[in-house]
This record gives structure tokens, sequence and C-alpha cells, in this order.
């Protein structure tokens, strides 16, 4: 009998699953939507039942038995029919908590009508656009964030009439406000004053990023006759921000423990993106055939950019794919889960948080670290910056230098050490004579940890200058949040301590 583990969620929509399932005391659940459920109850010395539940508004679930599973003519079909008739009763639906589909959505949380062409109208067509022009994950990410930065705030503004003073205020809302992730409880808003120095650089990320999607909204309908006004596009200005390196990544011996406390199928897919570097996406969408396909490594179809790639690997992830691709098809996926079917979207992360919280690894460690760990343990022995980023898929090495960069400061200083032209034959002489002596100097120069080596101490997240020319009271505003107010020094008086900002 195949075993089933608490992570599994088995498609009791199959006779063969369901005859396959051991008995237990809890039903097996499967979605129809989010806060609906349909049920199998296969339980010792008792009939097997199909069952239905529902989320009530204060967190509880109600339970219903719908009828007998063991009766062929009460399919899985009939089953979900009969749930959804109990759902829709009006003492059901009066206390029961709204449903929304399974998966990400994948339309705009607002419909703009009307004869006045509004911000929501320039968004609508944008999505539309990008539904057809952009990748679907890139899609999916672009429409999450208008959905819950701007349609609240800006969907009901006619176009003619946006001008710099919404900006702002939709500014300040986004830097004050906590980001989602995924369906975790969010959490309060708080003001720019309130926000550290690494929060509000994120914060400042994300507020750039959505004015890049504004002004191509905007743009867009200017292109398409809607608006004769620029100034709507003029005035969505990006604010300045200083990119942080990656450091957030784990070590060889960190690797090894987190692969001895997983799950097999899982096992295997944290391999794959610590030989390969790749995004949990394109793991996902691996086939066996893929494997040595165009030379020694792995082919990488498009993804993030539309652009394939092929992924070089060492000698032992080469013989590792060999051998776990000994005897498959070339149609099977390369990572499978423990039945064989793909892996669903981002189904791998529960399994993933368990094996971390095993291995007594850092709880918001993600399954993207492995593709920032791979990258720099690369970096770290001296690969070519611009060969990492073609194995990661990057269009050039700007990326790898500004995420990755920090961790190279050995190879800079191995470089000059070793290219430097002899310049002084007497400064040549005495560099001999005191070798001893400047190694030592280097060794200690060295933090004990790799990873921290080098890494500048914080200076907030406002660059030294820039050619910004947003709005004062905005700028005010996060400077004041990052930089506590210098204490005046009396003529003569050197500063301390406590006095420097």
């Amino acid at each position: 009998m195949r075993e089933f583990n608490e992570f599994d969620r088995p498609d009791i929509s199959l006779f063969e699953v369901r005859k396959s399932l051991p008995c237990k005391r809890q039903p097996y659940w499967m979605f129809l939507a989010h806060c609906r459920h349909v049920g199998y109850s296969k339980r010792e010395s008792r009939p097997a039942r199909w069952m239905a539940r529902y989320r009530t508004k204060d967190k509880k679930y109600r339970e219903r038995q719908l009828g007998s599973a063991d009766d062929p003519a009460f399919t899985y079909a009939k089953a979900v029919l009969a749930a959804r008739e109990w759902f829709a009763k009006p003492e059901n639906r009066a206390i029961a908590a709204n449903e929304y589909p399974v998966g990400p959505c994948e339309n705009l949380r607002v419909c703009p009508i009307g004869d006045i062409y509004t911000i929501g109208h320039a968004l609508h067509e944008y999505v539309e656009w990008k539904r057809i022009s952009g990748t679907r994950n890139a899609f999916l990410i672009c429409l999450s964030l208008i959905n819950y930065h701007i349609i609240p705030t800006l969907s009901h503004i006619p176009l003619s009439e946006f001008t710099g003073a919404h900006y702002r205020v939709f500014a300040k809302r986004v830097l004050e406000t906590p980001p989602k992730r995924g369906g975790r409880p969010i959490g309060p808003r708080r003001s720019i004053s309130q926000l550290n120095s690494d929060e509000l650089r994120r914060r400042k990320a994300s507020l750039n990023t959505l004015v890049s999607i504004l002004r191509c909204a905007v743009e867009l309908a200017w292109e398409n006759g809607h608006t004769d006004n620029e100034r709507a596009w003029r005035c969505l200005r990006r604010v300045p921000n200083v990119e942080r390196p990656r450091l957030r990544f784990l070590l060889r011996d960190e690797c090894r423990a987190l692969l001895a406390h997983c799950r097999e199928d899982v096992h295997h897919l944290i391999l794959g993106a610590l030989y390969t570097g790749c995004r949990s996406l394109e793991l996902i969408r691996l086939r066996v055939e893929d494997v040595a396909r165009d030379g020694y490594g792995v082919y990488v179809g498009p993804s993030k950019n539309y652009k394939a790639r092929f992924v070089y690997l060492p000698d032992e992830g080469m013989a590792y794919l060999l051998q776990y691709c000994r005897g498959r098809r070339g149609s099977e996926p390369l990572f499978p889960r423990k039945d064989g079917k793909h892996w669903p979207y981002r189904h791998y992360r529960h399994v993933f948080r368990a094996a971390l919280d095993r291995a007594g690894l850092a709880k918001d460690f993600t399954f993207h670290g492995l593709r920032h760990t791979y990258a720099s343990q690369l970096v770290q022995s001296g690969m070519p910056l611009s060969e990492v980023a073609a194995q990661l898929g990057h269009a050039d090495a700007s990326t790898v230098i500004k995420t990755y960069g920090h961790l190279a400061p050995q190879i800079r200083e191995a470089e000059i050490r070793y290219r430097f032209s002899p310049l002084d034959v007497a400064n040549v002489r005495l560099a001999e004579e005191q070798a001893p002596k400047l190694e030592k100097l280097r060794r200690s120069l060295h933090g004990p940890d790799w990873r921290s080596y080098a890494v500048l101490p914080d200076e907030g997240s406002w660059p030294r200058s820039n050619f910004f020319r947003g709005d004062p009271e905005l700028v005010a505003l996060c400077r004041s949040a990052e930089s506590p107010p210098r204490k005046k020094l009396a003529r003569g008086q050197e500063p301390d301590s406590s006095t420097t900002a």
C-alpha cells in the first residue's frame, strides 16, 4: 500500500487513490474553493462516506455527511453537487465566510464603467495587454501588485485629473502599507518614521515597481488616444533607492542538514536547485529529456524572460541526474511528486518549511534562497560574474554584480595582487622581505564568516547623490525616517560616537 503523510493532499476524485488510502480518524479533504471543501471519510469498521465542510465567519468549520462513498451510483461528481447545494442554503450562507478560487487571481478586482476614462480603465487595458505579452509568472506578480496597492487608492480618479498631489498620497500609502505575503494575515499600517532603513528600502523598491507599472498603463492610454494630457505620466517619478546585497543563503553543512531532513521527492527538488541554480518554476517544468540534451548539463526552456538557456553541471550533478533519470521516459517530469505527477504551483512550500524546522534552519529562508546559495557559492569560488549571470539566465552581469558582488572582494584582491605590473624595484624587494607580515595582515582583514565578509555598514537607502525631482515633502519625510537628528556641537568640540549619525 502506498504511504501517505501529513503533508499529502490526495486526489479523492480518483477511485484508485481512494482505494489506496489508509484508514484514519479525520476525513481526507479536497479544495473546491477556499473555505469550501469536499471530503472522503475512511475509518476502521465503518462504511466510507462523502463529506462536506465550509468555514464560518468566526473561523470555525461546519461539517456534514453527504452519503455513502461505497455506492457506485454516488460518484465524486454527485458528491460535489450535493456539497454545493448544502453550501447554498440560506442558513449556511448567512454564517459562511466568503469563498474565493483556489490559485492566483487572474483579473482586476474592479470593473471600470462609465464614460469618464479613469486610472481603472487604463489599468484594465494594461492588464489585458500584459496578459498576452508577458510571461505568466510576471503577469500574475504584476496583477497582484495592482490589486493590492493601486486599485484601492487610484482606480476611481479620472486620468485627465491625475496630478502629483494624487501621486504623493499614493506613494505615502504604499510606503506605510505592510507587504502582502500569500494568504498570511496582513499587519497594521506603520508610519514612515516607524520603519527602519531596511524596511524603508524594501518599501521604496515596491513603490518604484508600482511607478513603472503606472507609467506603462498611463502611457498606453495616451498612445491609444484616451487622453491628450501628458501630465499624468510625467508626474510619476521613481524614488531614489540603494540596492542591498543578498546575504541570506546556506553553507554546505547547512545544505546537507536540509537534505537529510526532507522527504524524498523534495530531496530531489532541492538537489536540483543546488546543482543548477534554477528557479522553482523552471525546476518543476524540467523533463527527463532535458538532461544532457545539448551538452554536459540541463536544457532550461523559456520562463521569466522568454529566453531558453543551457545550464552546465559539475561532475557530481551530472552523475546524479543521469542515475536519477535511468529507466524513465523522456516526457516524464524530471522532479515529480511522490505520485509521479508534476508539482502544482508552490505546493512544495509547506513541505520545504517543515524540512527547515526539522533541520534547525532559519524559518524565513525560502526555496528561492537555494538559487542564491548556488550563485553565492560560485561567486565566492572565483567564477567570473558574467558566467554566473549566464548560468542564472540573466541578460547581463549587472544584476549579479549588485546582488552578489559583495561576496567577491577576495577575487578582486587576488586579481590586483597578481596582475599589477611592478613599478618600483625597491618596493618590490620590500614586499618580498615583508611577505610573512603582509600575509598576516591580509588574513586579519578577512572576516571569520565569509557570508558577512566586506559587507558595508548600513548607510540608509538613499544614494549619496541623485537627480530625483520628486515631491519635496515626500523626500523630507523619508529622509527624516532614516536619519536621526544630529546634535549641535560647540565651536571646537570634537564629535564622538553619540553625536555622529
